[in-house]
């Protein structure tokens, strides 16, 4: 209606999830992206999380750790699960989906490389998963 509006500056917009069970992740998932990092493709989905409590606001400040020299960050689209289901046919899929967010995956890439290179630890530091400021509902994609 435009009568009530909050001046932007005024206003602390918050992930447009509150506190999601899983945070799933696909990583190395473009070839750009492998030919950045020097690895090959994957044959294989590599898959890790997020812990929730690296999920923060789309303009929040994220807080960088002392104990790495190496922060990077990539913008990634987020699909938001509404939906339960196990060993869901690839046709009905999108029918799990409520809709599409902005995430901003945050790592700490000296981090990723110790430990046998797991990326849990490199990527679940707290403010270290920005989401939003929407969920855009997959029937307007």
């Amino acid at each position: 209606s435009g009568q009530h509006r909050v001046p932007r500056a005024t206003a602390q917009l918050l992930a447009p999830l509150g506190d999601p069970e899983k945070v799933i992740c696909v990583g190395l998932n473009y070839q750009d992206h492998c030919q950045e990092q020097n690895v090959k493709v994957p044959r294989e989905p590599v898959i890790f999380s997020k812990f929730p409590s690296a999920i923060t606001g789309p303009f929040d400040d994220i807080v960088h750790p002392q104990d790495t020299s190496e922060l990077d960050w990539e913008v990634e689209l987020a699909a938001v699960i509404g939906k339960r289901g196990r060993h869901i046919q690839e046709a009905v899929a999108l029918e799990h989906v409520l809709g599409f967010t902005v995430a901003n995956d945050v790592s700490a890439r000296d981090w990723q490389k110790r430990n046998g290179r797991q990326w849990l630890l490199s990527k679940t530091f707290d403010t270290f998963c920005p989401l939003g400021p929407a969920i855009v509902t997959k029937e307007a994609v």
